[in-house]
């Protein structure tokens, strides 16, 4: 585990806040459910809960635009306000016994407001962490609060119906949510600056897709959490079947199942803390989805109530894996810009997903059979693995060499200020240029258009025919050129067969002058090279363009 996500207090409130929001989902889901349940029995349970569903699937790409339009903490902070407080409006209308159907509509508000918040925090995240194993970390830390909300918000939403009523539930995830928005409020980080949003909103969506088609490797995790979330759609119908028909244990097992998830996922966000530093995350999350399906497939061949139990907890162990893995890649292969839209796009497949799932589910069991059904859907999962194992071993290449790329850039002072998203992008774009010993890597005069990091080997520095410095792997230059518009002030020669890292002015500028912290570094190594290069440079700096 990274140690600067509990030294940071951005982070920890950052953290805490997606804890409290979880909770408040959590206990507002069970207080929802009693309300229709009295009102209706199960098929008014169903009929709210699908609802509350499709406006969040429907509008998850669309809302999520606003995160990536706007500052990100900003929204998250409606987002979690607006949800509170519809949610404890619920409570004196029930108190005062007034129409369900208005908690109902105050619940699909809540619901809608609450779109925007897990792709608007997870296109926040990798803005207040600045290494791929801190962004790891902190999904490990996020994965451990989602589980512990799965426990806490119910079991508190029980305590409060037996010692009160269904109202207090209410009141209590309300209160969560309003402390989700209050912790959000004035984190202290810099937003990359980004080209002002297009009028159009649809278009920003659609650059959104584009991006999920354009990154290489998106395309592959997006697959992979769509198959999760359609087993997790199945699996919410085949508890039930496995409870009362296969183990025959009654209704009351259909919640121990689901515990045995809760605990499982508990146990696998402690063992994701070893996934930090791993460079086969992909590889991870194909083998996450296998166990959602392989345990299903066990129940199947297996009916055994211990068997059920242990196949239930692997289950949980699955999907805390998948959040680690598939929240880490997508963050660090999509450019800040269309992050968050991304992030609203696999929502919105996601909750499709677990509703066409939770359709073919009953399906399949009059087709097949409940045990057969059951280990059909099982071995998707394994079946999609294996043809797909050679792909993600691809793509975890892919960013093990960018990881390798991240650590060079990291050498330069300049850079290492940036956030994990930015340098990620800095690293992807990034072209390597081999220099033969002897050779000019640019001569003085020549008109500067990138910026260069020394990956192996050494160069001269030199004015004229006299040596300023000599640099080798891990530092950089070329930047006096593109801060200042100008021609290059020195010749840089490779002393041995050299390797660097070019790096163009248009993602070079932007992303150094958009930081503070990089821009006082940037203008600070500035300073210190052109003291060895009196006269040769006089405009001020920063530049009044980038």
């Amino acid at each position: 585990m990274h140690g600067r996500v509990f030294r940071d207090a951005s982070l920890v409130r950052a953290l805490l806040s997606f804890g409290g929001a979880y909770t408040a989902e959590w206990a507002f889901t069970v207080a929802i459910s009693l309300v229709a349940f009295a009102d209706g029995g199960a098929v008014a349970v169903g009929l709210v809960g699908t609802l509350r569903l499709l406006p969040s699937a429907v509008l998850a790409p669309v809302v999520a635009a606003y995160a990536d339009r706007l500052p990100r903490e900003k929204v998250l902070f409606a987002s979690s306000a607006v949800r509170g407080l519809a949610t404890v409006l619920c409570a004196p209308i029930l108190i005062s016994g007034g129409p369900t159907w208005v908690v109902y509509g105050l619940a699909i508000i809540s619901t809608i407001a609450f779109t925007p918040y897990r792709a608007g925090h997870s296109a926040l995240m990798p803005l207040l962490c600045r290494e791929p194993e801190e962004l790891t970390s902190i999904n490990v830390v996020r994965g451990l609060l989602d589980s512990l909300s799965v426990v806490i918000g119910p079991f508190v939403a029980a305590i409060l119906v037996t010692v009160s009523d269904v109202a207090s539930v209410f009141v209590f995830a309300g209160a969560c949510g309003i402390l989700s928005a209050v912790l959000i409020l004035n984190l202290s980080y810099e937003r990359i600056p980004v080209a002002p949003a297009r009028p159009r909103l649809l278009g920003e969506v659609v650059e959104g897709l584009k991006a999920v088609r354009d990154n290489p490797g998106v395309p592959t995790s997006f697959a992979f959490v769509i198959l999760q979330t359609f087993l997790r759609g199945a699996f919410t119908v085949y508890v039930v079947v496995v409870a009362i028909d296969l183990l025959g244990r009654g209704e009351s097992e259909v919640g121990v199942l689901q515990g045995a998830v809760g605990v499982g996922a508990l146990a696998g966000s402690a063992l994701c803390t070893l996934l930090v530093g791993s460079r086969a995350m992909t590889r991870w999350l194909s083998i996450a989805v296998v166990l959602w399906g392989a345990p299903m497939a066990v129940m199947g061949i297996a009916p055994e109530y211990v068997v059920a139990l242990v196949a239930a907890a692997v289950i949980g162990i699955g999907n805390a894996m998948v959040d680690v893995t598939a929240f880490t890649l997508i963050a660090r292969m999509v450019p800040d810009a269309v992050l968050a839209r991304v992030f609203g796009a696999l929502e919105a497949l996601g909750a499709l997903a677990v509703g066409l799932g939770s359709l073919i589910a009953p399906l399949l069991v009059a087709l097949f059979g409940d045990r057969a059904a059951l280990i059909v859907v099982g071995l998707v999962a394994p079946v999609a693995c294996v043809l797909t194992w050679f792909r993600a071993t691809k793509v975890d290449r892919s960013i093990s060499v960018r990881t390798d790329v991240i650590k060079v850039l990291r050498g330069v002072s300049m850079l290492r200020p940036l956030p994990v998203n930015a340098i990620e992008q800095l690293a992807q774009r990034a072209d390597h240029m081999d220099v033969a010993t002897g050779e000019a890597v640019f001569e003085a005069g020549e008109i500067g258009d990138s910026f260069y990091v020394v990956e192996s080997g050494a160069v001269d520095i030199l004015d004229g025919q006299r040596l300023v410095r000599t640099m080798g792997p891990g530092e950089g230059f070329g930047e006096i050129a593109l801060l200042g518009h100008t021609t290059r002030t020195m010749t840089v020669r490779a002393t041995e067969d050299t390797r660097l890292l070019g790096i163009s002015a248009s993602d070079f500028l932007p992303a150094v002058t958009g930081i503070s912290e990089a821009r006082a570094a940037a203008e600070k190594t500035r300073s210190e090279h052109l003291e060895h290069a009196p006269g040769r440079f006089t405009e001020e700096w920063p530049p009044g363009q980038v």
